[in-house]
């Protein structure tokens, strides 16, 4: 079934008959030749790992046009080159939510996944500290978290229960810093401002023990909400506040470095196990390399978004950070204690 068609034909499905009827779909793309992790089956098509042809349909989170789609398909066409075509991959921006792609991905759908954090927090919640704001000095800290063991049974969940590997790497999407129509040099300067943070529960509970008034508000509102005053600031990467012109309605960017924002690719392990083993050390050891080399060129262009950024106008804010880092630290404790697993100080000391 060719790529694009293929699509189509879920979405169809989907109306049709939900869930169930993805199910069935599932159930008779694919020759069930994988690794054994109990998926339903596949869109990749193999000889069961003896180097036949595999097609794969990756769906994307984000945007057409997206830094992280455009790196996609230059592997994509890399992986295509080193296989000689054994390895087919297409990928499909805007593909529907995080939660969408990943269940897909598990049935077997599709073939593949380009998301943000959402897969630590359905399949590892007790670790979601590693994608939370204050917790680490910096990015390297950060990145060295996901290496550990603490992240070890999370991946292991989502072979187990979500039937895809995780490519291990993540790929750095830029600090998250804090816009408003004022400086915030210290904490004191946010108390009981409207915030708007992203639906998750332990960013609202450490920003309001900071003392601001979190709120959540849907990304695609968040422009008119800040134009209306419904909230007055918000917290984005310099690349998010650029793209969405969030300059017109917010005068200040106070570069909080509260957390550095992530994206990763998910592989079906069905179609991942159907593969040779020369066919899978390609497709994987081009996609940590293309992973990081985008790393790097997004931490490049993350200074010239904030130079274009105080070129149409807004203020950049150099804060006091110690004083950032203490305030969050009793909001912090608590979240730990009542829902993370390792210490604060455990988790610092990476």
């Amino acid at each position: 079934m060719p790529q694009q068609s293929r699509r189509n034909f879920i979405e169809q499905a989907a109306v049709l008959g939900g869930a169930g009827a993805l199910t069935s779909l599932a159930g008779c793309s694919g020759d069930g030749s994988g690794d054994g992790s109990g998926g339903n089956g596949t869109t990749g098509t193999s000889d069961g790992g003896s180097g036949g042809e595999t097609e794969m349909l990756i769906g994307s989170v984000f945007p057409s046009g997206h830094v992280i789609n455009e790196m996609a398909n230059s592997w994509a066409e890399t992986v295509a080159e080193e296989t000689g075509d054994r390895v087919s991959i297409t990928i499909e921006p805007a593909f529907g939510g995080e939660s969408e792609v990943m269940e897909q991905t598990r049935i077997g759908s599709i073939d593949g996944t380009i998301i943000g954090t959402r897969w630590v927090i359905d399949y590892d919640p007790e670790n979601f500290w590693v994608e939370s704001p204050f917790v680490f000095e910096n990015w390297e800290q950060q990145k060295r978290a996901f290496q550990t063991e603490y992240l070890d049974n999370g991946r292991e969940q989502l072979r187990e229960e979500g039937n895809q590997l995780l490519i291990n790497q993540p790929v750095y999407r830029g600090y998250r810093h804090t816009t408003g129509n004022k400086a915030f040099e210290t904490p004191e300067d946010i108390q009981g401002i409207n915030l708007r943070v992203p639906d998750l529960s332990p960013w609202v509970n450490i920003w309001e023990g900071i003392g601001a008034s979190p709120t959540t508000v849907a990304f695609d509102e968040l422009y008119s909400a800040l134009q209306q005053g419904v909230v007055k600031a918000q917290e984005n990467p310099a690349e998010t506040v650029l793209s969405a012109s969030l300059y017109e309605v917010q005068s200040h960017y106070t570069l909080t470095r509260h957390l550095a924002s992530t994206g990763w690719f998910t592989l079906n392990t069905d179609t991942f196990g159907g593969m040779s083993e020369d066919d899978q050390s390609v497709v994987r050891d081009t996609l940590t390399q293309s992973i990081q080399d985008l790393s790097s060129n997004i931490q490049e262009s993350e200074s010239q978004a904030l130079d274009e950024l105080e070129s149409e106008g807004m203020t950049l804010v150099e804060p006091d950070r110690d004083a950032w880092l203490a305030a969050a630290e009793d909001p912090l404790r608590a979240q730990f204690e009542e829902s993370w697993n390792p210490s604060l100080e455990e988790v610092r000391n990476i």
